[in-house]
């Protein structure tokens, strides 16, 4: 979260549950070294300003009391501290209402990986707790970025929804397993479409263009990892081979010098992550990271649903591509489940 940017209902927290409690999770990046984000969270001149007023012994062991922006007011504990990188807490303890909260930090260049995680909320409660902390930690970017902290009642009023559907709000988790078996089905197709092509075959260019079925594969698979990745996360893992050089020509047809089987690998493996990172998004989730003004869709993408719909659409097109090129290689039609 850098510079205090508040994207709409970018959501930055994710949801578990495990022996009959919840928690919550927070994860972002912060512009400002490991030592200023540990004060932050442990100074209570500090604290005052973005989160809560603490009053008692911060020491490990010590016990404190916490009056919360939110409005919640208690006990707690310091269980761990190890500056600058963990400080864990037992809120409320002894309480039939008692949670931890644990928050790690790493260097992560000019940035700062900060981790909360709160633990042992009620079944019922981890959507409102992590709408509740990401308006904590955006609170947090913004006074770190020198800005005043928004109003806590309204944000948490508007980062509620997203989190009822990470939750598992029955309507938006229809909407997203409908959205999701689209996509799905689209790749299971592009695989079936090329299956049984051996190395020379899916690399024969059957139309004037000069694109490839395995070009076209590799295509698709840098398309799942630019847009769940780098734009909707705004970080994107590294690839398995080098990036194109300066003499490549990235604006040519689809083909490439991969071989079947790295490139096949590589599809399957950017579908994962991309559904890795669909079943941690909200569908109403504002990207993270920028869309190129230059493509024709930069208008039509406000959050992860328009995503989705937009890799359905990626991914349609180009498996009836490949199902023309499939017949004219060897004749075969009607492949895939659809």
């Amino acid at each position: 979260m850098t510079s205090g940017t508040r994207a709409g209902t970018r959501i930055v927290g994710s949801l578990r549950s495990a022996d009959g409690k919840g928690a919550v999770r927070m994860e972002d990046r912060y512009d400002t070294d490991v030592d200023d984000l540990w004060s932050a969270l442990t100074d209570p001149r500090r604290l005052a300003r973005w989160i809560a007023e603490v009053k008692g012994d911060l020491r490990l062991g010590g016990e404190f009391h916490a009056r919360f922006t939110s409005s919640w007011e208690g006990a707690g504990r310091v269980d761990a501290c190890e500056p600058p990188r963990r400080l864990l807490l037992t809120m409320s303890p002894g309480q039939d209402d008692e949670t931890v909260i644990e928050a790690r930090l790493a260097a992560a260049g000019d940035q700062t990986r900060l981790v909360i995680e709160e633990r042992g909320l009620p079944p019922g409660e981890p959507a409102a707790y992590g709408a509740g902390w990401q308006a904590h930690v955006e609170d947090l970017a913004a006074y770190l970025a020198g800005k005043e902290p928004a109003d806590w009642r309204s944000r948490w009023t508007e980062l509620t929804p997203p989190y009822q559907d990470l939750a598992g709000n029955p309507l938006w988790q229809a909407e997203r397993a409908a959205l999701t078996a689209f996509l799905q089905a689209q790749r299971r197709s592009v695989l079936a479409i090329v299956e049984g092509l051996d190395e020379d075959s899916i690399r024969e260019a059957v139309v004037p263009s000069g694109w490839t079925p395995l070009g076209m594969i590799e295509h698709l698979a840098h398309a799942e990892r630019f847009w769940f990745q780098q734009v909707l996360t705004g970080q994107a893992d590294a690839l398995p081979w080098p990036p194109p050089g300066e003499d490549d020509d990235e604006d040519g047809p689809f083909a490439t010098e991969h071989r079947l089987e790295e490139v096949l690998a590589f599809y399957r493996k950017q579908c994962a992550i991309s559904d890795e990172v669909l079943a941690r998004t909200a569908l109403s989730a504002s990207p993270s990271g920028a869309v190129p003004s230059s493509l024709a869709v930069a208008d039509e993408i406000h959050a992860a649903r328009d995503i989705i719909l937009h890799m359905i659409e990626e991914t349609a097109r180009h498996a009836g591509h490949l199902d023309l090129a499939r017949e004219l290689i060897d004749g075969r039609t009607g492949l895939g489940p659809r």
